[in-house]
Parts: C-alpha cells; sequence; structure tokens
C-alpha cells in the first residue's frame, strides 16, 4: 500500500492495526518500519504528542528563556571571551580582504582545484 505523507505526518489506515496494542516505529534512513510490541520485552510504554502551531512556539520560547536564565548564572571562562573576540576580528579581517581584493568566479575555481589537487 501506497500512503502519501504530509504537513500532519503520516496516516495509518486503522485496518492495519486492527488487533494491536502497541507499535514500534523506528526509522533507519530511507526506511520506515512499524513493528508490533511483544509487551514482555519493553517495561514501560511513554505517550507522546506532537505541538505544533502557537502551543509549540510557546514551548520554544519558555526553553530559550530557561536556557538564556541558566546562561547568565554561567561565570564567563576569560580565556573563552578572548579567543571569541579574536575570532569576530578574524572575521572581520577576512571580510574586509575579499572588500578591498575581491575574487572572481575564474580565481574562486582555480583555488577549489589547487586544494583538490593537493588532497
Amino acid at each position: 500500500m501506497r500512503l502519501r505523507v504530509n504537513e500532519n505526518g503520516l496516516v495509518i489506515p486503522p485496518s492495519f492495526l486492527v488487533g494491536l496494542e502497541e507499535v514500534e516505529i523506528r526509522r533507519e534512513g530511507d526506511i520506515i518500519s512499524i513493528e508490533k510490541v511483544n509487551k514482555s520485552s519493553i517495561p514501560e510504554s511513554i505517550d507522546i504528542s506532537i505541538v505544533q502551531g502557537e502551543v509549540a512556539q510557546k514551548l520554544l520560547e519558555e526553553k530559550l528563556k530557561t536556557i538564556r536564565e541558566s546562561s547568565k548564572n554561567t561565570p564567563e571562562n576569560p580565556a573563552k571571551v578572548a579567543l571569541a573576540q579574536r575570532f569576530r576580528e578574524l572575521c572581520r579581517e577576512i571580510q574586509k580582504l575579499h572588500t578591498d581584493n575581491p575574487l572572481s568566479e575564474a580565481e574562486i575555481a582555480a583555488e577549489i582545484d589547487a586544494v583538490i589537487e593537493i588532497k
């Protein structure tokens, strides 16, 4: 049977689930498998719900707020701060180099070819 996947997910016909109490869904690469769960092999099941829209946005905002608050309480490591500042400076220098002396598409392609030949 061929089923279409859409923004709501995948709808499995109820006739496929007759006689099943619980299934395990697994994805390995491009293969999605659905298997009957043997109750004796799994100690407990976990109910999940997929949220979207305003509920998902609110949960995301709450998590981000929690992360921001916890990072405020973490003391800054001076070595990491200095390293981050140096990285920002290097990025600006590289951008300025390109602004002052832009490379053509042909020069970029030649650089890529040279790196590939070295490897």
